[in-house]
């Protein structure tokens, strides 16, 4: 969550502007800070408070005529939102650099470097109050919606943009405020009155017209594309439809070698590449004709022109290079100021690589490309850099606080292939690991293990890493005044700043570019990580209801929790389905089989628990396998479909002795409408478990069953509400999970009203698989909770266990660890003692994933101790959507975050989002959106659509939970 710092504005200047670009700080000059004072003190001077759009227009035309930004020009845009805004939101006026302004009276969030909202005066009108006994925000409902106002034009400025951090200033009659936004929350100023003193405010549109684009905030290693460059000529090109592309749909047969275009495309084409000549001399032609276009100057792993002449590598070099951009004028390379690419530089890919691609991946990426307001970028990912291009973002979170996540599908300039990036600021402490370290050791667990190589299903890593070093300084310094605050009250310690040991400066305060690892013994370096101990020592202290002392004043809350943050870039080269495309409820149950045994593995393998699972991080991966030696289309390949855990962002690897684990964090892990009953009640008493997340696999399930198969729920919409979205309100003002699920896991039994809930094929028939196997899920799961129950009471329930199941009659491609059932338990004994004891036993079992995992297994083979001759599993049993289209989970949601988030920026932000909100991203319309779960911070994936919602099947999301 964000939250509010607040100081004036000497100290906004001294301690929060970085040192290195203070020397643009100077006194403004005489005669134009009188200039200025009386074109807006006539406003003021009569009887009448002047109009907002008065007000507006002469500070505009005072900043453009008194040159007071220099190299920038000032715009009024308070009247019409930009074009294809989905927030439709509206700036009073924003500073730009010249030759980029808009024209038309509509704000340009791609250029914006600086936006002034504008009020008549008066403290209704003022978001923030200068009384410290009540903290920086008012929580009046007029100023509130000021508040609102002003988050969603950061919002918007860094959704179009990227950036580090955003400055912007608030006009209130004759009173201004100075902002700086960044990922941990907002610095703002007390009010000033520029008539009587213009210094603070001249000094600063000064300073600012006087800052490169990186001083500015501005992301360096973003760089915004223009139309004539060829970096954007490229993605037209690659974006086009390719009769190459391959279908999706799992069983299609496609040739195990690409067979030539039919029709030479763009670009050059091997003209030796007939499907008459040799493979040797195709490839040879392939070879040279590339070679002629593209020059590789920099070849990073060997391509498939060095290896020996195979029938496949033949092939593949048969196949046309990709088009270049046509030659322009302006082509400058790679390495000047302007940013383009030089699209001679190619490599090629492994013999092992298909160059072929999925027609929804290069679909995505066209439809990210079809929108012309949204602003194309080329960004740098990596140690190398490596550069890849991106359109508009598939998925983004709603709030400009926290990890604010964005997807794109993107191209891979080196090497042509579109994958899937994601930007993000992750958590920045000792013991966190990055998104990539944990998929890096999940890969090289697959590299040396063959047992699970095929088992373990994640997105594969290309390239990641900290961009910049860039971290969000609103969170370092307000723990770093907060402990300054108690150091000069305790006088027992010398106020020390928390900038890095590498970068020691005159200043005593925190540095806003450049922070390091590094830890001094006195002080912790609030812009480097913190340890793991730290944590939990203040995670502790904060369960114990010992809240960490610090400044009301900076930061606005005596239970603050101050978060820090860096950017964070990770490319995966697999672009996948969302969830929601499974086809039958059988699928269903395989696909997340399969996300459960890599979950499985990884807790094996590395003991590493993913501590996220819920519906928007499981997608669906296609990719090409050999077809079986004994079919009739022996040598083609086929395509199949897995379930692929993603988003490991928040992993943890967690100790042997699990006694010796605390919660890292204060704050709940994971996504609310899919965590454990149990977690909810128990937290922050113990962290996340095993039992924890094979319980939230069984959540995902659901949710996903009773969207899209046939069920006796009348009004899914209230079973999604009532199950997954609702919540209770403890003693002490936290949130309790919702009474539906608590009761759904303590009685082993879900309900559709009054009636046990049963799901159903196409044509009414009951689908006895599906309805067994919850029954069983739940009956393994309420062991736990009888144990939990018999701990409270001293004594607990009977009850009924399964025998072992019976030998498999039907075969299926299960994960090779997990293709036999293996457990046996016996019926609960009567005795009280002792039927505490084996409840003990079986809570303890629910650890092991075999213990779940074999239930799913054992359904997939049609097995069943319980039923004699079972029906077969019905196919392609999914129906469309039946969630009601007029559904909204953010109510709920926000009534969940305002129960456990002192500050309102979140609520206040989605709140204005969700009128206007109906889709984050553009949709195909033969695919099915995902909406979104966390207006805090937006799921990441690695795949298609990820969030947005429409009318019908086909259009309407079913990824991600509604809540």
């Amino acid at each position: 969550m964000g939250y509010t710092v607040f100081i004036d504005c000497e100290t906004f200047e001294k301690e929060v502007l970085p040192p290195e670009t203070r020397r643009h700080l100077h006194d403004p000059d005489p005669d134009v800070a009188e200039k200025f004072e009386k074109r807006l003190a006539c406003l003021f001077s009569g009887e009448q408070t002047p109009y907002e759009n008065v007000i507006v227009t002469t500070f505009v035309k005072a900043v453009n005529d008194l040159k007071l930004s220099p190299k920038h020009v000032a715009k009024a845009s308070m009247y019409k939102p930009a074009k294809g805004d989905v927030t439709n939101s509206k700036v009073d006026a924003a500073i730009y650099p010249e030759g980029s302004a808009p024209t038309g009276g509509c704000p340009d969030w791609t250029h914006c470097r600086l936006f002034v909202e504008f009020k008549r005066g008066g403290t209704s009108n003022d978001p923030f109050d200068d009384d410290e006994l009540h903290g920086p925000e008012s929580g009046s409902n007029h100023r509130s919606e000021v508040h609102s106002q002003l988050l969603a034009c950061a919002h918007n400025t860094f959704l179009y943009q990227h950036r580090a951090w955003l400055y912007s200033i608030l006009i209130n009659g004759q009173e201004f405020r100075l902002m700086r936004w960044d990922r941990s929350g907002l610095i703002v100023t007390k009010k000033l009155n520029y008539l009587e003193d213009p210094k603070y405010l001249l000094r600063f549109l000064a300073y600012f017209g006087a800052l490169a684009p990186d001083g500015q905030g501005m992301d360096p290693t973003a760089t915004l594309i223009k139309k004539h460059w060829n970096a954007y000529k490229l993605m037209d090109e690659m974006a086009q439809e390719n009769e190459s592309d391959l279908e999706h749909a799992e069983g299609t047969t496609v040739p195990k070698y690409p067979s030539p275009p039919s029709q030479p495309s763009s670009g050059p084409t091997p003209s030796s590449s007939s499907s008459s000549a040799p493979p040797s001399e195709r490839l040879t032609a392939g070879k040279a004709a590339t070679s002629t276009t593209y020059t590789s100057q920099r070849v990073e792993r060997p391509t498939r022109v060095t290896r020996s002449i195979t029938r496949e590598a033949a092939a593949f070099a048969a196949m046309p290079p990709p088009p270049p951009p046509t030659s322009s004028s302006h082509n400058p390379g790679t390495g000047d100021e302007s940013g383009d690419i030089d699209v001679d530089i190619i490599e090629g890919l492994p013999d092992s690589e298909d160059p072929r691609v999925f027609r929804y991946v290069r679909q995505k990426f066209r439809e990210s490309l079809q929108d012309d307001s949204w602003p194309r970028y080329k960004l740098l990912v990596g140690a190398d850099n490596r550069v890849f291009l991106v359109g508009k973002p598939v998925f983004f979170s709603i709030s400009i606080f926290g990890r604010a996540t964005r997807g794109y599908i993107a191209l891979d300039v080196k090497n042509r292939s579109f994958m899937f990036l994601k930007d993000s600021w992750r958590p920045f402490y000792v013991g966190v690991e990055p998104e990539g370290q944990y998929l890096d050791a999940l890969m090289a667990v697959k590299d040396t293990d063959e047992e699970v190589r095929e088992d373990i299903r994640i997105p594969r890593p290309w390239r990641h890493g900290d961009v910049e070093s860039q971290r969000s300084f609103t969170a370092a310094y307000a723990e770093w005044r907060s402990r300054r605050q108690t150091t000069r009250q305790n006088s027992t310690a010398v106020d020390q700043s928390p900038a890095s040991a590498s970068d020691q400066r005159s200043s005593d305060v925190p540095d806003t570019t450049t922070a390091t690892t590094t830890s001094t013994n006195t002080s912790r370096s609030l812009l480097g990580k913190r340890s793991r101990e730290e944590l939990n020592e203040e995670d502790q202290d904060t369960s114990r209801g010992k809240p960490r002392s610090q400044d009301s004043s900076a930061a606005g809350s005596e239970n603050a929790v101050y978060r820090l943050y860096t950017h964070y870039r990770i490319v995966v080269r697999d672009v996948c389905l969302p969830f929601s495309e499974f086809t039958s409820s059988k699928q269903l149950v395989l696909l997340i089989l399969h996300c459960m045994t890599t979950h499985w593995h990884a807790y094996r393998c590395l003991r590493l628990l993913h501590r996220d699972v819920s519906a928007g991080n499981i997608l669906i991966h296609p990719r090409l396998q050999p077809v079986d030696s004994d079919s009739a289309e022996e040598g083609s390949l086929r395509v199949e479909w897995s379930g692929i855990l993603t988003d490991w962002e928040l992993a943890k690897y967690v100790p042997e002795e699990t006694s010796k684990e605390s919660p890292r964090q204060p704050e709940r892990t994971g996504t609310w409408q899919f965590m454990s009953a149990a977690y909810v009640q128990e937290h922050p008493r113990r962290p996340v478990v095993v039992s924890d997340e094979l319980e939230s696999f069984f959540h995902v399930m659901l949710f996903y069953a009773v969207r899209y198969v046939s069920s006796n729920v009348a009004n899914v919409g209230d079973f999604i509400r009532s199950y997954f979205d609702t919540f209770g309100e403890g003693l002490g003002g936290g949130r309790l999970c919702g009474a539906e699920k608590s009761k759904t896991m303590a009685t082993g039994a879900l309900h559709a009203g009054t009636d046990p809930l049963k799901f159903y094929d196409k044509d009414g028939q009951e689908n006895v698989h599906f309805n067994l196997l919850l029954k069983h899920l739940l009956l393994d799961f309420k062991l736990r909770y009888d144990y939990i129950a018999w701990k409270r009471r001293t004594s607990s329930p009977s009850v009924t266990a399964r025998g072992a199941p019976a030998v498999a009659r039907a075969s299926i491609k299960l994960p090779s660890t997990l293709s036999k059932p293996t457990k046996t338990r016996d019926r609960l004994p009567v005795q009280p003692e002792a039927q505490g004891t084996k409840l003990e036993e079986a809570a303890n079992s629910l650890e092991n994933h075999r213990f779940i995992t074999d239930d799913l297994v054992a359904a997939l083979m049609e097995i069943d101790p319980e039923v004699q001759d079972l029906p077969p599993w019905p196919e392609a049993d999914v129906v469309p959507d039946r969630c009601p289209d007029h559904y909204d989970h953010r109510p709920h949601v926000l009534a969940v975050i305002s129960t456990t988030r002192p500050s309102s920026d979140v609520r206040q932000l989605a709140e204005r989002l969700a009128k206007k909100f109906k889709s984050a991203s553009s949709e195909p319309s033969e695919q099915r959106p995902l909406p979104t779960v966390r207006p805090a911070t937006a799921p990441d994936g690695l795949g298609a659509s990820r969030r947005g919602r429409s009318r019908g099947r086909g259009k309407k999301g079913k990824g991600r939970a509604p809540g």
